[in-house]
């Protein structure tokens, strides 16, 4: 049996996250508005792209697409479901939902009326209705309209992708990961250069750089999945397939990966997010001003995501800051090498004093920045 799955992604993410299917060995894809749709596959690519993507946001297969003009098409679309197959394994199930204003006053609303179908033909059908448990369910369900075209899918990853498994703590509005990853992948990272972060945070760029350059799969930290809970799911199955994907793992190069981070307090989160990982021999971070570092060796991949606040007044030590950045890739990176800068400030991007090669735009918490590439020569 063959299956037509969707992975999405965050907006602007679509052709990094097409390209990507296409190398991991999925060539029928169709790009579209955040995510991908991946044709005639086994259920065996479900294990792969959630364990290996580190771009995509979450995998799903539709279970359904209909027409929707109303609370009693809705109920009875869903209703019309075998849904004591997708049980088997689960007690307890949520639904996300995001559907037209017109036709449903909220999406709230709207996944209730789907959990009363789903519960309701379940308690005629086993004479039990499952949870509903917004934390951690064993069934993620994703309602998805557009007008009146519904579409009603399983979500095999269960929590979004980005939550790669390794973090222990976060500091204040860190860099998402499947973003980290972006910002990686549209660096055209090799994983043989000798990166630096100088405003490392809690280590998000660096640790996705590391996890590429050692081809550690994107949820080898990670233990639990939607698809587990599936009727199609093999336990055997899935760990070959991720012990294949292990073994391809390999060690880092020594003094390849290093970081500053001035905060006390976002260093020691830094250090606790590394240690976790077996990492903290492996990359080295130093608490401090990068302008006052002194690195082993010189980089030639620099790559930060600075502070930018909102606008150049709101705090003039941003301008000095990036003007260091612009300093520091001119006068302490190993040449010819490469320098990158996201950011969501350009009057501030121009304080750093060098022609970037090419700007890519992105968002970044819903707001539009630009990773900014610079040769350094």
């Amino acid at each position: 049996m063959t299956y037509t799955i969707f992975v999405s992604c965050a907006s602007h993410l679509e052709p990094l996250l097409k390209q990507e299917l296409i190398q991991l060995g999925y060539p029928d894809v169709k790009e579209t508005y955040r995510g991908v749709f991946v044709n005639q596959v086994p259920f065996e690519a479900v294990y792969e792209i959630n364990y290996c993507s580190r771009l995509a946001s979450r995998v799903l297969i539709p279970l359904k697409k209909f027409i929707c003009t109303s609370r009693e098409s809705l109920y009875q679309n869903v209703y019309e479901l075998s849904w004591k197959n997708y049980f088997k394994r689960a007690q307890s199930f949520a639904i996300d939902a995001t559907v037209d204003p017109k036709i449903f006053r909220s999406s709230l609303f709207a996944a209730q009326i789907v959990k009363d179908a789903i519960c309701d033909q379940m308690r005629e059908e086993t004479g039990k209705r499952p949870n509903v448990s917004p934390y951690e369910p064993d069934v993620q369900l994703n309602l998805f309209m557009q007008g009146n075209k519904a579409i009603l899918s399983y979500d095999t990853s269960g929590s979004a992708l980005h939550k790669r498994g390794y973090r222990q703590e976060s500091g204040e509005a860190p860099l998402q990961e499947t973003l980290a990853a972006a910002l990686l992948t549209l660096a055209n990272f090799r994983g043989d250069e000798v990166v630096y972060d100088p405003c490392c945070g809690s280590g998000t760029l660096l640790i996705e750089a590391a996890m590429m350059a050692s081809n550690t799969p994107a949820q080898f930290f990670r233990k639990k999945f939607g698809f587990m809970n599936m009727p199609d799911f093999s336990e055997q199955a899935w760990l070959k397939l991720k012990n294949q994907k292990d073994a391809e793992r390999r060690s880092l190069k020594a003094k390849h990966f290093f970081g500053t981070e001035i905060n006390k307090n976002t260093f020691r989160i830094c250090q606790t997010n590394l240690r976790a990982l077996n990492w903290l021999k492996d990359i080295h971070i130093m608490q401090g001003d990068f302008r006052d570092v002194e690195l082993p060796v010189a980089p030639n991949f620099i790559i930060c995501n600075p502070p930018y606040g909102n606008r150049l007044n709101e705090d003039p030590s941003l301008v000095g800051l990036y003007r260091s950045l612009g300093d520091l890739m001119k006068q302490k990176s190993a040449k010819p090498g490469r320098g990158f800068v996201f950011t969501g400030n350009l009057d501030l991007a121009k304080e750093i004093g060098l022609a970037p090669k090419k700007r890519h735009v992105l968002l970044n918490g819903g707001i539009e920045s630009r990773l900014l590439e610079f040769d350094l020569y």
